[in-house]
């Protein structure tokens, strides 16, 4: 599937993606700090769900998202990745499989066609 270019995030997908952000934001800051990923991946792990590497997913995510370098994810950073992620071809299904597979416990993975 081609490009979806000038395409936004259904309303309902806007909320999960924040949905997801606020569970990483656990202390409200409207930013995720590096420790708040670490410290999710490594819950989901401990809590059995799945075997992870909650550094290198981190490193990953960060690698990813934070697009000014600033060592924290700010809440537009995080909805802006998805909106990419989208406008590259990938469908809203896609990212909700992915959404899910990562409240799971489950590793960050690189999307294909993605501006860097």
């Amino acid at each position: 599937m081609g490009p979806s270019q000038g395409k936004q995030l259904s309303p309902q997908l806007r909320q999960r993606v924040l949905t997801l952000f606020q569970k990483f934001d656990v202390d409200g800051s409207k930013s995720i700090e590096k420790n708040e990923t670490i410290k999710y991946w490594y819950f989901i792990a401990i809590n059995g769900r799945k075997s992870n590497f909650a550094k290198l997913n981190t490193e990953e995510l960060f690698k990813s998202v934070d697009t000014d370098n600033s060592g924290t994810i700010s809440e537009d950073e995080w909805l802006n990745f998805w909106e990419e992620v989208y406008k590259s071809g990938h469908t809203e299904d896609e990212i909700i499989e992915e959404l899910e597979s990562i409240e799971s416990g489950s590793s960050w993975c690189k999307f294909e066609n993605m501006k860097k």
